[in-house]
């Protein structure tokens, strides 16, 4: 048997194989829950507060 004739043969087997992929992928993200991130609102970041007195901008002495 050829190197062609041998790649004849399988290339229809590739195309199925291929071809089931990409419907069981299109049909996952089609009927898949969608992700817990798009689920929920957007979180905003927390404000952190400072120091309550100017103390902590002492000069240094060294």
């Amino acid at each position: 048997m050829t190197q062609s004739g041998a790649l004849d043969v399988l290339k229809p087997f590739a195309w199925l194989a291929l071809a089931a992929f990409l419907v069981g992928f299109v049909s996952y993200l089609a009927l898949g829950q969608p992700s817990q991130a798009l689920a929920h609102e957007r979180a905003h970041a927390a404000l952190v507060s400072g120091p309550a007195s100017d103390d902590w901008n002492l000069p240094k002495h060294i």
